[in-house]
């Protein structure tokens, strides 16, 4: 069963499209309704949401800045736009940052079922075929070792010199114009796979597998700009290409975090694979993918001291003097000291931000210099309990002092803690506290 998220400034359409899909029979359970971006923000951090369905014109927050945050902090959750027809340029913007569709208003409910429907259905049913068709295909050594991994192999670890270039792209079929790339390894854990995670020890059944974890990062990735291909027997490695107006986006990290947790997901959902992946910095040009692949090579490194955390951006690493060495390893005083301080920031930062409307995690990771997806792991792991939860626990506690102390009216607490809405509010308190502000005053 799906909860679906529903976010628009006007009432009547969100209460619309909650009524189309609940009695739709599509296996929705439950539609939450935000009137603003940031009660959405609050329902997406305090409930799993398996759609989002958003206004891209909305009064204080518009759309793309909600599709903004919500692809930071949860980029695994699909949306789809609502769209005016003189909003096309935005609906446009909107589908970089993981908006999976758009529908022109005025809503038709069969229009609006069959993407929803799609949404909800289709990608699962894909992969899936994907997955199992893998282990039905003619054993080939052939394609272990292609020319085209080789290729691409022999760049990533040696290099190439710029006047080969031309001579490459025709072997390989293609011309990789970049100019700017970044690196993705995908470290497989080749021990168990299946439903059942059953020993892989054959050659044959190896080979099979790593076939069909190919076959699924390939059609994961199939709207980047990408190329894919086999990096020893235990990894598969990945090409992002950019051109250079992309570059500068401050969401391009957020973007290859959601590509490295859709692979990470897609392989244990599709064929129960494990895996851990390394990301590294942009650079420009080919003759720097010797850098970028040891970069996810040393990021991959750090699995050693988080064994619980299966993504590693290398940029998150930069003030620890060297990388863990390979295999179980104690955890150097050091690093356990950058990872608190690390935190202290974070917590600083949120102490005195945390009646901000629209607290993004984008910011409180820029402030402490780490990746969001780390901020958030690492927050957990050492504060125990999720950082939104903690922004919500500082609220909630000083709008019960408020209440208790203080001659001020919910809908003032409501706006001094940052909420947009009283009603809002009341929600969120009942929720945190199990009864009313009222009955707590």
């Amino acid at each position: 069963m799906y909860q679906v998220l529903v976010v628009d400034d006007e009432p009547m359409i969100c209460t619309g499209v909650a009524t189309v899909l609940m009695n739709a029979g599509i296996g929705v359970s439950e539609v939450f309704v935000a009137n603003n971006g940031f009660e959405a923000l609050d329902y997406i951090r305090m409930d799993k949401i398996d759609l989002i369905i958003t206004d891209i014109q909305m009064e204080q927050m518009s759309g793309i800045e909600l599709i903004e945050t919500v692809f930071a902090e949860n980029p695994m959750i699909p949306m789809i736009v609502l769209s005016a027809h003189g909003e096309f340029e935005y609906a446009q913007k909107a589908l970089r940052f993981g908006v999976k569709e758009y529908i022109v208003k005025p809503v038709v409910p069969s229009e609006l079922l069959r993407v929803v429907q799609s949404l909800l259905t289709d990608r699962d049913a894909q992969l899936r075929s994907v997955a199992d068709a893998a282990p039905d295909r003619v054993f080939v050594l052939e394609d272990m070792v292609s020319k085209r991994s080789h290729i691409l192999n022999e760049i990533a670890t040696e290099g190439v010199a710029e006047d080969e270039l031309d001579e490459l792209f025709e072997c390989l079929g293609c011309r990789l114009e970049g100019p700017f790339f970044c690196a993705l390894t995908v470290k497989l854990d080749l021990a168990k796979a299946g439903l059942h995670e059953t020993d892989i020890r054959t050659f044959r059944d190896r080979n099979l597998l790593r076939y069909a974890a190919l076959n699924i990062v390939e059609e994961t990735l199939n709207r980047w700009n990408r190329v894919v291909f086999y990096s020893g027997s235990r990894s598969i490695s990945i090409v992002l290409q950019y051109e250079e107006r992309e570059i500068d986006s401050k969401t391009l990290l957020n973007e290859q975090t959601m590509i490295a947790q859709l692979i990470h997901h897609n392989l244990f959902k599709y064929i129960h694979l494990r895996s851990v992946i390394g990301i590294s910095r942009v650079r420009e040009g080919m003759m720097s993918w010797v850098e970028l692949f040891a970069e996810a090579g040393e990021a991959i490194r750090w699995s050693e001291i988080h064994k619980d955390h299966p993504i590693f951006y290398i940029g998150d690493f930069g003030r620890h003097e060297s990388p863990p060495s390979s295999g179980d390893v104690p955890v150097p005083s050091r690093i356990l000291e950058d990872n608190n301080s690390f935190i202290q920031s974070a917590v600083q930062y949120i102490e005195s931000n945390y009646k901000q409307k629209g607290l993004k995690l984008q910011e409180i990771a820029e402030y402490t210099y780490l990746s969001p997806n780390y901020l958030s792991y690492l927050f957990k792991k050492t504060v125990g309990i999720n950082l939104w939860d903690y922004v919500t626990e500082l609220r909630m506690k000083e709008a019960k002092r408020l209440l208790l102390t203080t001659d001020m009216r919910r809908y003032e607490i409501a706006d001094e803690i940052g909420y947009e809405s009283p009603e809002h509010f009341g929600k969120i308190f009942k929720k945190y506290f199990g009864v009313n502000p009222s009955e707590i005053k």
